[in-house]
């Protein structure tokens, strides 16, 4: 936790913001759950400066979570004595600085709808404590913060990756028979994420033509033999997601087509892979994946229906920089150096089958460091 405070003020002197301040109650704003590492109920308000330990106002009954090694903890009794600490806090805040608040202008409501997270009335109750502040919206500290991570978000992201592959390869695909239901393997996942650490997202579990729909919805139907089973999962630890997708082949002997279909997205995802670096284009990524899906001769317009990755943090789909075409109005931007980000290729044939392989990779200067390791060969249950 230390060394996210000292990185979060060295980003406010780089932004020359003076001060960062998260207020929300049942922890709706994500951030208090980030700075604190627990969840509150009660109204709860962190105030970090460029400098000193930053000050948390929190309810006597949650007072006893924070660390107060980290943070100058300020406990209320009661709800009434709240509005006069904040008003407190607020006033001894310097004439003129400038407080970073969760919320972005009105003309960005639409573009940057992860970064609005501040309810109205919590806003002008806020910048009314006191009106001789500069509030600004906390986009690009947010952006800054959450984008690049610290060597430990880095290590638990690892460990999330290789407590879901060790779930996987213990405990799931043993289990897993001709004859059960998707939402029973699903069930199955949960349970042995949370006894890890958490779930990241809901488990998806997609059997036969069901796999042809990338965010499909495990359900009732059963698995069954000779026909893919495409699985994409992920454990939450220490605040750090893993997303991983396999997909397996049940019973012997996959038809040639399955074969060729999976040898190409496996081919595609290598190939991004050597691409990756810090400062290349993501588009530039995302070009070597369809160029090779064209090489084996898939048309990917038709058959590749998504980007090839996403920014991976805090949240699954994380702030950041992923991986995904160019477009007039959404230019491409390069790859940011300790970013972790997926790599997920995939070919979808409705009615009939999906192949996706997902893997979660740490953006390096020179290359990459892979977290998961998805199998190049299918895998046969």
């Amino acid at each position: 936790m230390k060394e996210k405070i000292e990185r979060i003020q060295n980003v406010l002197r780089e932004q020359e913001i003076d001060g960062w301040a998260v207020f929300c109650h049942h922890s709706y704003d994500i951030h208090l759950k980030y700075l604190l590492e627990n969840w509150f109920s009660g109204p709860t308000l962190v105030l970090i400066t460029q400098e000193g330990k930053p000050k948390v106002i929190a309810s006597r009954m949650e007072a006893m979570m924070i660390n107060s090694e980290i943070y100058d903890v300020i406990e209320y009794k009661k709800g009434s004595e709240l509005q006069e600490l904040l008003e407190n806090q607020f006033n001894s805040i310097p004439k003129e600085s400038k407080i970073a608040l969760n919320f972005v202008e009105e003309d960005e409501v639409f573009k940057k709808l992860n970064y609005d997270i501040l309810t109205s009335g919590s806003f002008k109750a806020l910048t009314s404590l006191n009106k001789e502040l500069e509030y600004v919206s906390a986009k690009n500290l947010i952006f800054d913060i959450r984008a690049v991570k610290t060597k430990k978000e880095i290590e638990n992201h690892q460990e999330a990756a290789r407590l879901a592959e060790e779930l996987m390869e213990e405990v799931v695909e043993p289990s897993i028979k001709p004859g059960m239901r998707e939402k029973e393997i699903n069930a199955l996942i949960e349970y042995e994420c949370n006894k890890r650490g958490g779930v990241a997202f809901e488990a998806i579990v997609a059997s036969g033509p069901n796999a042809a729909i990338p965010h499909h919805t495990a359900g009732e139907k059963k698995i069954e033999e000779n026909a893919v089973l495409l699985i994409d999962y992920g454990v939450a630890y220490n605040l750090a997601n893993s997303d991983i997708t396999h997909t397996y082949w049940i019973g012997k002997n996959p038809p040639e087509k399955i074969l060729q279909a999976y040898e190409a997205v496996d081919k595609a995802k290598e190939a991004a892979f050597n691409k990756i670096k810090a400062g290349v284009l993501s588009s530039d990524v995302e070009d070597v994946v369809r160029d090779k899906f064209e090489e084996f001769g898939y048309d990917h317009e038709k058959l590749f229906i998504h980007s090839t990755g996403h920014s991976l943090g805090l949240e699954t789909h994380d702030i950041g920089i992923g991986i995904s075409k160019a477009s007039p109005d959404r230019p491409s931007k390069q790859l940011l150096e300790n970013s972790v980000i997926t790599v997920e290729p995939g070919l979808y044939f409705p009615g009939e089958f999906g192949i996706r392989l997902e893997d979660d990779v740490v953006v390096r200067k020179d290359g990459i460091t892979r977290l998961s390791f998805t199998p190049s060969e299918m895998k046969c249950l």
